[in-house]
C-alpha cells in the first residue's frame, strides 16, 4: 500500500464529535511499516445552534455551541502484522446558549490500541480481496465536566472493538475503506455501535474521499425525558464525511475534512471542519 493511500484512510475518519461520540480515531486497516512511526498533529472545529431531541424533533438554541480541539495521534509498526496506536489531546467548549456564557475545556478523551493485521490483500491470489485488520483499544476519559450541556465529552473509561477493511482496486487511484466497531464505556454512559463505509480517488498528488458514517448509542434516555442526564442519552448520528489531501515530495501528508449532518437524536446538528499534517520518521 503506497504512504499516500495508508496515510488517507488515517485521515478519513479524523473528527471530533460533541457528547457520547467517539473521539478522533486515526486508525486504519493499513499499518505503518515494520519499524515506522508517524506523527499526526490535527484541529478541529465543531458548531451547531440546533440539535435533535427524541427522534425527529429539533429545537432551536439562542447562540451557537462551538468545540475547538487540537489532538495528537501516533502510530507505530511493530512488524508487518502488528501496530500500535495512540492519541491525546485538549478540547474547549464554549457557549452562550444557556444565559451567561458557559465554557468547559479539559484534556481530551485519550485512546490506545493495538491492531493486527489478519488478511492482507497484496498477498492473496484474488484480485478482489481486501485488507482486513482488527483492532482493540482503551478509553482514557478527558479532564472537562461531562455534567454540562454539551460538555466536551461523556467522562468515561471504555474499550473498543472494530474491524477495519481497505481495498485498492489496482492502479486506478480507486479504493474502498470501512470499518464497524462496539464501544463499551462505564455506566451509566450507554454503550455504541459505530460503522462507516467511503471511496476515495488519487489523481497524481491528492486525493479526495467522501462517506457515510454511523454511530448510535445502545442505550440511554431522551432529552427532556423525566430525570434524564447528559451522560446517559441515546444518542444516533449519521454523517457525511468528505477531505482532500496532498502528499509532497518528502512524503508528508496534509489534509482538510469535514462532516455534515445527515440525522440525528439528542445530540446536536453540527458541522465538523479540520485540518491535519502526518509526519513519518
Amino acid at each position: 500500500m503506497k504512504p499516500l493511500l495508508k496515510r488517507l484512510f488515517a485521515a478519513a475518519a479524523l473528527w471530533l464529535p460533541f457528547g457520547s461520540l467517539p473521539t478522533a480515531s486515526a486508525q486504519s486497516a493499513w499499518l505503518p511499516a515494520e519499524g515506522r512511526l508517524e506523527i499526526t498533529p490535527r484541529y478541529v472545529y465543531q458548531s451547531f445552534d440546533e440539535f435533535w431531541i427524541r427522534r425527529d424533533q429539533r429545537m432551536k438554541l439562542p447562540d451557537d455551541v462551538e468545540q475547538h480541539t487540537g489532538t495528537i495521534s501516533a502510530e507505530y509498526g511493530i512488524n508487518q502484522s502488528w501496530a500500535l496506536d495512540a492519541t491525546v489531546g485538549y478540547t474547549r467548549v464554549e457557549t452562550a446558549a444557556f444565559g451567561a456564557s458557559t465554557k468547559d475545556d479539559g484534556l481530551a478523551d485519550s485512546r490506545f490500541g493495538v491492531r493486527y493485521r489478519a488478511l492482507d490483500e497484496r498477498a492473496h491470489a484474488s484480485a478482489w480481496m481486501p485488507t482486513i485488520t482488527l483492532r482493540a483499544g482503551a478509553i482514557v476519559a478527558g479532564t472537562y465536566d461531562e455534567g454540562q450541556p454539551f460538555s466536551a465529552g461523556d467522562g468515561a473509561h471504555g474499550g473498543e472493538f472494530s474491524v477495519l477493511l481497505g481495498k485498492a482496486f489496482g492502479d486506478t487511484g480507486f479504493g474502498l475503506y470501512g470499518e464497524a466497531g462496539y464501544r463499551l464505556r462505564e455506566n451509566p454512559v450507554p454503550d455504541d455501535f459505530f460503522g462507516s463505509i467511503g471511496v476515495y480517488k488519487t489523481l497524481g498528488s491528492f486525493t479526495v474521499n467522501a462517506g457515510y458514517r454511523h454511530i448510535q448509542s445502545l442505550s440511554g434516555v431522551n432529552i427532556m425525558d423525566p430525570g434524564f442526564t447528559f451522560p446517559t442519552l441515546k444518542e444516533i448520528n449519521q454523517l457525511f464525511e468528505a477531505g482532500l489531501g496532498y502528499q509532497d515530495k518528502g512524503g508528508r501528508f496534509y489534509q482538510v475534512f469535514g462532516a455534515f449532518p445527515m440525522y440525528g437524536r439528542n445530540t446536536g446538528d453540527k458541522i465538523i471542519l479540520g485540518v491535519s499534517a502526518t509526519f513519518g520518521f
